[in-house]
Parts: C-alpha cells; structure tokens; sequence
C-alpha cells in the first residue's frame, strides 16, 4: 500500500475533503481557536483545496484563497492565481479585497510549501523564506486581533522566525497535529491576537 493510504487519506476520501490536510488545520483550529464562525479569512497554499473546504464548513465570513496552480472551484469561495513571491500579488489581493467589501482579515493562513530538494537545511531555509513573505503581505491585511497560521520545515531558523514575528503577536505557538507524517520534519506557527 502506497504510504499516503494512512488513516487521515483513508478518512478524508470518506468524508469528501479533497486532501488529508484539512485534518491538520482542524486540529489547529480546535486547538487555538483560529477562525470564528463569521471570520474572513485570506489562504495562502489553497490547492487542492481540503483547507478551503474545512474553513468554508466553520465560517459564514468570506474565504479569499491564493495558489499559484488552478483549484476546482468551491461554492463561496474566492480564488486568485498568484505566486506568493510575486511583487504584483500584494496589490492583486487589495484589488479584490475593495470588489469584496473586505478591508481587512479576521485572519490569514498557509499551507503553502516549496518544492522539496531533499536537503534538510535547504528546504528548511527556503521554506523560511517563504514563510517570511506571506507575513510581509499578509500581516498589513490582518485586523488587530486577527490569527494567523503558517507551515513551515523546522529548523535554525525557526526560532528567529516565530521571535521577530510573535512580537506582533500576544501569544505564539510551534505545533505539530497529528495528521502530519511521522518521518516529516514540518511544523505549523499560530500567531495569536495580532497586537
């Protein structure tokens, strides 16, 4: 059996989420209390679409995803193609954001990945780096008391990260749910209670 064919592949194919991790962002969610049933909420990393599909089902707010590849659409939801390192993004997601009504987020969250190199360092480094972008564009776009989650591959840099951020912050958290795989080296950051 193909190593993907866990029980959260196995469970998320019954329940009809287009991937196994919409489990990890749910326990997140219950864990922290990340989004509230009338929060709008800006994604980062939407394909294939288990995450939009799980904040759709908690919230009544509007959903504004972001991926660089296609996602089926998903009844409410609101998809703009973009590259996250693209120095045109920011001004696409506040064009929409004005033809929505929205002016800021109750909260942002990622699960947006680089490529893999099989390099621990570098894929740690380079997922740092992403990471550090969806701040710099999403952060400004975030209410005061807004949340915001991010993935990241843990490393030397992680403790700077979750530092110089969290500072913006009342609270911050490195967790790992239960749906992630065992022999992966990811984390996911929960900045709570933007300052």
């Amino acid at each position: 059996m193909p190593r993907r064919e866990d029980h959260y592949y196995r469970l998320a194919k019954r329940e009809n989420f287009r991937s196994r991790a919409a489990y990890k962002l749910q326990e997140i969610d219950r864990k922290f209390g990340l989004i509230a049933e009338v929060d709008d909420v800006l994604e980062f990393g939407a394909a294939p679409g288990g995450w939009t599909q799980y904040v759709l089902s908690i919230t009544s707010g509007i959903v504004l995803s972001v991926d660089r590849s296609p996602v089926v659409p998903l009844e409410r939801m609101h998809f703009l193609k973009g590259d996250i390192m693209s120095p045109l993004l920011p001004g696409k997601i506040a064009s929409l954001m004005v033809s929505l009504g929205i002016a800021e987020f109750d909260c942002m969250i990622s699960d947006a990945m680089v490529h893999t190199s099989g390099d621990r360092s570098r894929d740690h480094s380079s997922s740092y780096l992403l990471d550090e972008r969806i701040m710099e564009i999403g952060l400004p776009m975030l209410k005061r008391g807004g949340n915001a989650l991010v993935k990241q591959f843990n490393g030397d840099l992680t403790r700077d990260f979750v530092g110089r951020w969290g500072r913006r912050f009342s609270e911050s958290h490195i967790t790992t749910p239960a749906a992630s795989r065992k022999h992966s080296s990811e984390i996911y950051v929960a900045f709570l209670g933007k300052l």
